[in-house]
């Protein structure tokens, strides 16, 4: 059957695979940065009901230091941001990625529907 279409359909079909690979490993990117930026908030959030002069302590590697509040509400809100960018990024590829994938879908119907097979 591989035999009766032609090579650029062939190529065609190839593309439509590797995009749907592609966009599979950037919703699961995507995923697991939104989990991570979830467990930032949540963070943040437990910070602001610790007084000032509490201790607080953060892991670095397997060493678990202590560090001011301040410190610690810095650093997560440079990881939330940072977080919040790199998710909007992923997502910008996805779209483009999913229109050029509509775009190969209706390209390759019309090459398979001038092809008797």
């Amino acid at each position: 059957m591989q035999s009766q279409i032609p090579p650029e359909v062939q190529h065609k079909i190839m593309q439509l695979q590797e995009l749907q690979e592609r966009i599979k490993a950037l919703v699961l990117r995507r995923q697991q940065l939104e989990v991570e930026l979830r467990d930032v908030e949540s963070a943040l959030e437990e910070l602001k009901n610790v007084s000032e002069d509490s201790s607080v302590f953060k892991f670095t590697g397997r060493i678990l230091m202590r560090v001011s509040k301040e410190t610690l509400v810095k650093e997560l809100t440079e990881k939330k941001e940072t977080l919040e960018l790199h998710i909007k990024t992923l997502e910008k590829q996805e779209a483009h990625a999913r229109r050029r994938l509509e775009e190969l879908r209706q390209d390759l119907s019309k090459s398979l529907a001038g092809i008797s097979i």
